[in-house]
């Protein structure tokens, strides 16, 4: 009796060009991913929609800037971050008194109670964007407290459209502060002799209320999963894993976009790539040209050897 289950030589082509086709995507993402050295998953994910929205955008600290845009709040995380670095490194009498002239630079209130520094300046240049961007905040409160906002679609469209422009307006000023952030951790370590350095290690300025799994954990192993996948999937190694692992991720992209839900961008290559991934998986691709025939040889001989 004909065996139907078994695939022919172009079913067999077909695959290894699919794996080859997929495990290329992936390779160049993480390839380019890693020598543009800025990837970053947080315009990506805090334009989640849907249903598990929320879940997607927790990933991101204070994706909704309501911390980096309270004046006071950031301001106090800067003149606190000097202070914890100062006892870190365990500054000197004159270390202390070069940090104090740096925070002055970036952050805090000079004697006139008068906020001061590059921190400052952009509250000062983006002050009507900030200003309206609060105004919206009471605005949506108000809005999440009318249950019509949430269950008609044409007000929850409106809804949205309010919350994205009031990111919008501030996107640069979030910018500006991330980047006066990072550079401000930098200069703090730079106090630092190379005897404190090496006993203390880096100081890090922290992020308050950022979990482990965030996006800047996730954005650094992205680019590397990646680019494992795919070599994975071009040689034809552990392919079922590499598949699962791909479609699974793919799947995630998805989810972040529902379908049929509002506002939300179309996700079919992602979703029939994920498929594709999944049939790699399950057919035992990987023994097609691939690394995963010498794996499947040994457990036919090992099997042979035990039937004998």
């Amino acid at each position: 009796m004909q065996n139907y289950a078994r695939l022919g030589t172009f079913g067999i082509l077909a695959l290894i060009a699919l794996r080859l086709g997929i495990g290329w995507h992936f390779y160049m993402e993480g390839a380019s991913k890693i020598r543009g050295g800025d990837f970053s998953s947080v315009g990506f994910v805090n334009g989640a929609k849907g249903p598990l929205a929320d879940q997607f955008q927790s990933l991101v600290w204070d994706h909704d800037g309501s911390l980096r845009l309270d004046q006071a709040k950031i301001n106090g995380l800067f003149t606190d971050a000097a202070n914890n670095a100062a006892k870190h490194f365990g500054f000197s009498e004159e270390q202390q008194k070069q940090l104090s002239r740096m925070v002055m630079r970036y952050a805090g209130q000079d004697s006139k109670k008068q906020y001061v520094g590059k921190l400052n300046e952009v509250f000062a240049e983006s002050e009507e964007d900030i200003f309206k961007y609060w105004q919206n905040v009471e605005r949506l409160q108000e809005m999440d407290q009318a249950n019509a906002w949430n269950d008609v679609a044409s007000l929850r469209g409106q809804k949205e459209k309010i919350e994205t422009d009031r990111m919008s307006s501030v996107k640069s000023a979030l910018a500006s502060i991330d980047a006066i952030w990072k550079q401000y951790e930098g200069q703090i370590n730079s106090i630092a002799t190379p005897e404190q350095f090496k006993k203390s290690g880096f100081y890090r300025f922290s992020r308050p209320g950022e979990g482990p799994l965030s996006t800047s954990t996730v954005d650094r192993i992205i680019p590397y999963f990646d680019l494992t996948i795919g070599g994975l999937l071009i040689v034809g190694l552990f392919t079922p894993l590499a598949g699962w692992a791909a479609a699974l991720f793919l799947l995630s992209v998805v989810l972040s976009q529902m379908p049929g839900f509002p506002g939300t961008q179309p996700t079919y290559f992602q979703a029939v790539e994920a498929l594709a991934c999944v049939a790699l998986a399950t057919c035992g691709a990987g023994r097609f040209a691939g690394l995963d025939f010498i794996l499947w040889a040994r457990r036919q001989n090992q099997r042979a050897a035990v039937t004998s």
